[in-house]
C-alpha cells in the first residue's frame, strides 16, 4: 500500500512539473513578438525626419527584429545605413562600410524580410534607365516594393551626409555638405524601396536605393550608376507598419 502511494506521489510530481514547464514555454512564446515577414517596417515619418528630427530613437538591436534587409541612417543623420542578409552597415563620409553596433540608434529606417516575387536580368542600364525598366516591371502602382540589384557595375556615383548636431537643420540643408564619390568596375548590391504616391510625406515616394560592394569596402546612397550586368529582384509588399519616435 505504501509503495502504491509513493508511485502516485511521484506521478503527481511529474505531472505538475510537465504542466509548469508547458506554462513557462507558453509564457515565453507569448513574450516573443510575432513578425510578419511580408510587411515593411518603418521607423519615423519621412516628413518629420526630413524636417530635422535626426535624433536616434530605435536601437538597431530592436530594428533587426523586423527585417534583415533595408536602408536608413544613424543618430544625427550620421551617414547611410544599409542592411543586407541580416548585417547592418554604417557608411559614413569616408565611404567605408562598418558594421553597426546593436546599441546604436536610428532616427529613420525602412526594413523588411526580402523574399523575391520576380527576378529578371539587365545590362547596360544607367540609374535613370533602370528606374524606367522597373516602372514597367512593377505589377501595381499602389503597393510597396523592396528592390535588390546584384551584379557588376561599371560606374557608381554615391553619397553620404556628415553627422549633424542640435539644433538640427532641415534634411535639404544638411545634404548641401554631403560627400560624393565614385567607384567603378565593382561587384555590388543595390537595395531599397519604391513607395507609391499614396504614402507621400509618410515615406520617400519613388525609388530610394543604397549600395554596398561585395567586398564591403565601399558603398553609399545611390545617385547614379551604369550597370554592366545584374540580376534585379522585386518583392511586392502590401502591408506596412510604422512606429513613431
Amino acid at each position: 500500500m505504501k509503495s502504491k502511494w509513493i508511485i502516485i506521489t511521484i506521478a503527481l510530481v511529474l505531472i505538475g512539473a510537465i504542466v509548469f514547464a508547458s506554462f513557462f514555454v507558453l509564457l515565453r512564446l507569448n513574450s516573443i513578438p510575432i513578425v510578419d515577414r511580408e510587411t515593411v517596417f518603418q521607423a519615423a515619418v519621412w516628413d518629420n525626419f526630413a524636417g530635422g528630427n535626426f535624433s536616434g530613437f530605435m536601437p538597431f538591436s530592436e530594428l533587426a527584429k523586423y527585417g534583415d534587409f533595408g536602408i536608413g541612417t544613424l543618430d544625427g543623420l550620421d551617414g547611410e545605413m544599409i542592411a543586407l542578409n541580416g548585417e547592418f552597415y554604417h557608411i559614413a563620409t569616408d565611404g567605408k562600410p562598418k558594421q553597426i553596433e546593436p546599441s546604436a540608434k536610428t532616427p529613420y529606417a525602412d526594413v523588411t524580410y526580402f523574399e523575391a516575387d520576380k527576378t529578371q536580368t539587365v545590362a547596360g542600364l544607367n540609374y535613370t534607365k533602370l528606374q524606367s525598366y522597373l516602372d514597367n516591371s512593377l505589377p501595381s502602382k499602389t503597393a510597396i516594393y523592396a528592390i535588390k540589384v546584384t551584379g557588376t557595375f561599371d560606374y557608381v556615383l554615391a553619397r553620404s551626409p556628415p553627422k549633424q548636431y542640435p539644433p538640427y537643420p532641415l534634411l535639404s540643408q544638411a545634404l548641401i555638405n554631403q560627400t560624393v564619390w565614385t567607384f567603378s568596375n565593382v561587384s555590388a548590391t543595390a537595395i531599397g524601396f519604391w513607395f507609391p504616391n499614396s504614402l507621400k510625406g509618410v515615406d520617400y515616394v519613388g525609388y530610394h536605393l543604397h549600395i554596398i560592394s561585395d567586398d564591403r569596402t565601399t558603398g553609399g546612397h545611390l545617385i547614379d550608376c551604369i550597370i554592366s550586368n545584374a540580376t534585379v529582384q522585386i518583392d511586392q509588399i502590401n502591408r506596412y507598419n510604422l512606429i513613431l519616435p
